[in-house]
């Protein structure tokens, strides 16, 4: 008869918790909706309103500035592009954008020598193309090109791809810090 009793306990335990849970999620989320609206108020108003705002029992502060000032303010801004020199001619500017991946490897033996067969490949049929064979264990991975946009170098991928289809279907295209000609 105990036994009985223990199990039917246990139903009912589990039956009361569902419950007990079901009320917490019926009372907690109506008072969590009105705490994202605040928050996202709060987002939308730039810290110079903040500052400017006056409120009972506080100090005041007054910014004067310019419109455009204050619309920058707060906001991401664009990163700066870092320039450099080579040879004191030429100068680059390194930025984000894409680049080729043409191959990767990681058999110490063979792929050091396939990184750099592919890359004379390439030079041979592409010269203006700026190629870029890089060792990071344990990867060698030659990579080509400095693409400003996505579409740029979906479109060389594909001529590359129809140059040379042997290697054509381990090509990608991987976002990289590129270097661009400054003119």
């Amino acid at each position: 008869m105990s036994f009985k009793w223990f199990v039917t306990a246990i139903s009912l335990n589990k039956v009361y918790m569902k419950f007990f849970w079901l009320l917490c999620l019926l009372v907690l989320f109506p008072a969590v909706l009105p705490a994202q609206d605040i928050l996202s108020e709060d987002a939308s108003e730039s810290i110079v309103d903040k500052i400017n705002k006056s409120e009972p029992g506080k100090g005041s502060v007054r910014i004067i500035q310019d419109d455009i000032i204050a619309s920058k303010i707060g906001k991401p801004g664009k990163k700066a592009a870092s320039v450099s020199e080579t040879n004191g001619v030429a100068h680059y500017v390194q930025m984000s954008g894409w680049r080729i991946q043409v191959f990767s490897g990681n058999n110490q033996r063979v792929s050091k020598n396939e990184a750099f067969s592919k890359e004379t490949n390439l030079k041979s049929s592409f010269p203006e193309l700026s190629t870029y064979v890089k060792y990071n264990a344990p990867f060698w991975r030659l990579r080509v090109g400095d693409f400003q946009t996505y579409q740029d170098a979906h479109t060389m991928l594909l001529q590359l791809r129809r140059t040379f289809p042997a290697f054509g279907r381990e090509m990608s295209i991987v976002k990289e810090k590129i270097q661009v000609k400054v003119q």
